[in-house]
């Protein structure tokens, strides 16, 4: 009786571990990431990211949907402006970048803490700009798009929620175009290529069967 009783609970915790990311389940969540501030050299910065998304299980352990990823960053320093300045002024420079992500995620095994594995693609515009006094020295608008495999792992508390972190690689493009306030200086495009790590910490809510 006792063999039996503890067989029913080994099932009963491998039914409920499955049924996590079971095929028709829905995942809202949010993940953060880079987030950094510092204070040196008279200049302090902060910047930091942040990735809500959604997304449907298709299949069991496979999670298809989309992340709207939003990063900020501002910083404030001394500066000398122009070729004949003597004294320093306050500049504040502020960089905004908002886009799209559709992912795909596939999540290993039936335990509470799943490793999992996935890649998406972003598109994305920005905008900076440095100021001093309440005039605009320069500006610039661009856009990006990356490609993004990850490694990463969650560990499911309940049913319904879920602690994540992983590690992303991440192919990037960008374009942009720079313009100095000077009557003498005309617009500039640059393009660029990187590629990159990253990681960062989320967390899901599953909905559901």
């Amino acid at each position: 009786m006792k063999t039996l009783g503890f067989a029913i609970i080994l099932l009963v915790m491998g039914y409920s571990s499955e049924a996590q990311t079971e095929k028709g389940r829905w995942s809202v969540g949010t993940q953060v990431g880079d987030f950094s501030y510092s204070d040196q050299n008279n200049q302090n910065a902060f910047s930091g990211e942040l990735a809500p998304s959604a997304g449907y299980f298709v299949a069991n352990g496979l999670l298809i949907g989309a992340g709207i990823p939003f990063s900020f960053s501002t910083s404030r320093s001394n500066q000398y402006i122009g070729p004949t300045s003597t004294t320093p002024v306050p500049v504040e420079s502020r960089s905004i970048g908002y886009g799209l992500a559709p992912f795909i995620q596939y999540y290993i095994g039936s335990a509470k803490l799943k490793p999992y594995l996935g890649v998406s693609y972003t598109y994305g515009l920005t905008n900076s700009s440095q100021k001093t006094a309440g005039a605009t020295l320069s500006k610039s608008d661009g856009r990006y798009s990356s490609v993004s495999p990850t490694l990463g792992v969650a560990y499911f508390v309940s049913r319904y929620a879920a602690l994540s972190a992983g590690v992303s690689y991440n192919i990037q493009r960008d374009k942009s175009e720079y313009t100095i306030y000077d009557p003498l200086t005309n617009p500039r495009s640059y393009r660029s290529n990187a590629q990159t790590f990253s990681a960062g910490i989320g967390f899901q809510l599953f909905f559901g069967q």
